[in-house]
């Protein structure tokens, strides 16, 4: 009896085993007609909609591209149709370039990424000489966020932006809190231009496009424009518009400028999603590849299993599958991304209207193709502040000059004061919530009695004063 017992456990410990490796294997083999009409079906609606003229969208799956489509057309003004080899300008998942660039050079041994930048930017001011690579790409450097001082068309631009910048281009001690900043992706690919001794441009085409076989993507305008590129739009129903004169500022360049097409961003997520592989050919380090898709950064008030930021991506989970994931936009232009590594899965979505990008074909695609279940509800309500724990939290918070939030109690709730009075409702232990959905949470340092910063929005601001 016990042999048998033995015997039946063994059999029931093998088959869970080969259940678990079945669920990790990822899904391979083409889609089914189903699955494709459903993704074509809401992009087409997601258009319409939205109003955008043109789209291209790649769904990785098995380490396989089993969706590539184009549609509409690359201007409002001309209607030649989108194809997969259209150039669509990128917005921020620019960032996940430069973020993986500088992951590559570490890998090589070229950079550190926890050295200050002054190690290798010598004419940076004194205080922002003292912020890492690391701090730079997960945006914990306390930098602030801000436009750019200098416009130019040329490739010194960049440097000589940074060059001006004063101790104020702080506005956190480094590594202190998350705050979404594109000066500090400026910095880091200024650290890439003097550690590869190229324009930034040039650095990336030739450490990053070339090698992955993006040979149309590229950071420069003239570039695109010379292809088979997409024109930007904004505007509003019959309102559109061609977006002119196209953004150009080589100083933005690290943060959100780069054009790329369907079918080569199809490219960039098979060799990351393969481990840095194309084939049996190593085109990227493995730990680089690794860093990649590692998140370390706790975005304000996450639990442990909540929003990560890692190196120009943000890691969620969905159900039981870790995603990783960015949105960009640049004027004219919507895109995102979302990486699903464990699978070997990707989603890119590239539009030609400002703002616009397909979020709902992605919760399609996400739940239709990987069975992930769709975005968790809002948080509920929590019981009403009392008067003394809303002294946590009143006070000004600013991010430099570029937002200034009041928080006071009226007696019965904390009330926001911004361009207007909204009132917050309490979500979870320092979350709050406006009646128009917006989030806040606040951000103690040890050992103080009120909130050091107020986060929404992936932006940070501190408090001023006491």
């Amino acid at each position: 009896m016990r042999q048998v017992f033995r015997t039946g456990a063994l059999v029931l410990l093998l088959a869970t085993l080969r259940a678990a490796a079945a669920a990790k294997e990822p899904e391979r083999g083409p889609l089914t007609p189903e699955q494709e009409a459903a993704i074509t079906r809401a992009v087409e609606d997601e258009l319409r909609e939205s109003g955008t003229p043109g789209a291209a969208v790649a769904v990785v799956r098995g380490g396989e591209t089993v969706y590539l489509r184009a549609f509409g057309v690359r201007s409002s003004e001309e209607r030649t149709p989108v194809t997969p080899d259209t150039l669509f300008r990128l917005g921020s998942t620019t960032k996940m370039l430069t973020a993986l660039a500088a992951l590559d050079a570490a890998a090589q041994g070229q950079l550190g990424l926890d050295v200050p930048v002054r190690t290798y930017v010598k004419d940076v001011h004194p205080a922002l000489g003292k912020v890492t690579l690391r701090q730079l790409l997960s945006h914990t450097a306390g930098m602030r966020e801000a436009s750019p001082s200098v416009q130019s068309k040329d490739d010194e631009g960049l440097g000589r932006m940074v060059r001006g910048w004063k101790g104020d281009s702080l506005f956190a001690p480094p590594g202190d809190v998350f705050s979404y900043s594109g000066p500090g992706y400026w910095l880091a690919g200024l650290v890439l231009e003097r550690v590869h001794g190229k324009p930034y441009a040039d650095t990336m085409r030739e450490v990053l496009f070339q090698p992955l076989g993006m040979a149309r993507s590229t950071l420069r305008p003239l570039e695109a424009l010379t292809s088979d590129s997409s024109q930007g739009h904004e505007g509003d129903g019959g309102e559109l518009k061609v977006v002119r004169p196209m953004a150009e500022n080589t100083a933005m360049y690290p943060a959100g400028s780069a054009f790329s097409s369907a079918r080569e961003l199809a490219r960039f997520a098979t060799v990351l999603v393969r481990g840095g592989l194309d084939g049996e050919r190593r085109v990227l380090p493995e730990a680089a590849v690794r860093d990649f898709f590692t998140a370390h950064v706790p975005l304000p008030g996450a639990g442990p299993e909540e929003a990560r930021y890692g190196f120009g991506l943000v890691r969620l989970r969905l159900g039981e599958t870790e995603v990783f994931e960015h949105g960009g936009v640049r004027r004219g232009y919507g895109s995102h991304f979302r990486f699903l590594p464990e699978r070997q899965g990707a989603v890119l979505l590239v539009t030609n209207k400002n703002g616009v990008t397909l979020h709902k074909t992605l919760d399609v695609i996400s739940r239709t193709v990987f069975g992930l279940p769709d975005p968790p509800a809002p948080l509920p309500e929590d019981p009403p502040l009392t008067a003394a724990e809303a002294e946590r939290y009143t006070g000004t918070y600013a991010h430099a000059d570029l937002v200034r939030f009041g928080v006071s109690w009226n007696g019965k709730q904390l009330v926001l004061t911004t361009d207007g009075a909204k009132p917050l409702q309490r979500t979870r232990q320092d979350g709050f919530r406006t009646e128009d959905g917006q989030e806040f949470v606040f951000v103690f340092k040890p050992g103080q009695p009120k909130a050091r910063y107020l986060h929404t929005d992936l932006l940070t601001a501190a408090r001023t004063g006491r």
